[in-house]
């Protein structure tokens, strides 16, 4: 698993080189998609359009990886330790595991909830 404090969803430009099929080299330009969602690595999230038996709509699973350079593209692990590729439109965010950068944990609405009056 990453480090969620090292991990950064710039859009900075990369370059990919690769051959064509007269062998000559080509360089493509791109640049990463802004991030879509609030998941981090060691988040719960809810699938919300199931993709088979082991990934069924319902089932909380663990955001395993996020590339940076597919942001909106999530690995996650069920319960039995398989794991898939989820687009961010196919799940909810249900736990947040993950520290937040510049988010202290004990400021986080539900860790302040007696200090609530009834």
């Amino acid at each position: 698993m990453s480090d969620v404090q090292t991990l950064e969803f710039d859009r900075k430009p990369y370059v990919i080189s690769y051959r064509d099929q007269n062998g000559e080299m080509n360089k493509l330009r791109r640049v990463p998609p802004p991030k879509l969602h609030e998941a981090l690595p060691a988040d719960k999230v809810a699938i919300t359009r199931g993709r088979s038996e082991d990934f069924a709509e319902g089932d909380i699973v663990t955001v395993k990886h996020i590339n940076t350079r597919h942001p909106n593209v999530l690995q996650v692990t069920n319960k039995d330790g398989n794991t898939s590729f989820l687009s961010h439109l196919d799940i909810r965010l249900e736990e947040r595991v993950a520290l937040r950068a510049g988010i202290d944990p004990r400021d986080e609405p539900e860790a302040n909830a007696y200090l609530l009056w009834p």
